[in-house]
């Protein structure tokens, strides 16, 4: 069992709410509003031209990782897309060849701590090399290549989880707390239906986004 760290109480708190609680209906009728309805291009995140993660590409980023993030409504300035897919292309393989794609419940969490590939890419993606981009931009990267381990992070799921300053942490903490997390979320994900190739981690954070951006208008 992992403990909750104090400043994650909030965070975890809320995310019980949509897979246990009373926010979980709506999560379903949002999640399958997301994705079985064309009006949101972010569901294709994950699934445009079969996949970042597929084995021929799971280990470079390509143009078609590019246009996924901007799917997420995130734009990738012209000079960091050359950075990521021509200048430091080389360096970006080699640790991606070391992230495995073990999913976030199962991970140790030696995978995501700072010292490892994850955790190295990371911090290389948000520095100078890599003009403009941004760590939200960075995990919506990341993500794309390894969905099942690393998580998209925005704005909106900021403020519905109380900004935590680490989202990887932050969820690797919920489910390692409670291994029945995992369980339910698949089987939200099962009563949504026609979404069995989506990851339990976008469909989390598609639940949290809906929510963020209805509050929002209402």
């Amino acid at each position: 069992m992992t403990e909750t760290a104090p400043d994650y109480q909030f965070a975890h708190h809320t995310l019980d709410r949509f897979v246990y609680g009373d926010l979980r209906q709506a999560a379903v009728i949002n999640v399958g509003r997301y994705f079985n309805t064309d009006l949101y291009p972010g569901a294709r995140f994950e699934r445009l031209d079969g996949g970042g993660d597929r084995p021929e590409v799971a280990h470079q980023f390509t143009a078609s990782d590019i246009m996924a993030v901007r799917c997420l409504g995130t734009d990738v300035k012209p000079v960091a897309a050359i950075a990521i897919l021509e200048m430091h292309g080389n360096r970006l393989s080699a640790l991606l060849r070391r992230i495995p794609h073990t999913p976030l419940h199962d991970a140790p969490k030696s995978e995501i701590d700072g010292s490892s590939a994850a955790g190295t890419l990371a911090s290389m993606l948000i520095s100078d090399d890599f003009p403009h981009l941004g760590r939200m931009t960075a995990t919506k990267l990341m993500a794309r290549k390894r969905p099942h381990l690393l998580p998209t992070y925005d704005i909106v799921v900021a403020r519905v989880l109380g900004k935590p300053r680490d989202i990887t942490h932050c969820l690797h903490g919920w489910f390692h707390a409670d291994p029945e997390r995992a369980k339910t979320l698949a089987a939200m994900r099962d009563e949504i239906g026609g979404i069995s190739d989506i990851s339990l981690l976008r469909i989390l954070d598609s639940a949290i986004w809906m929510h963020g951006m209805e509050s929002t208008v209402h």
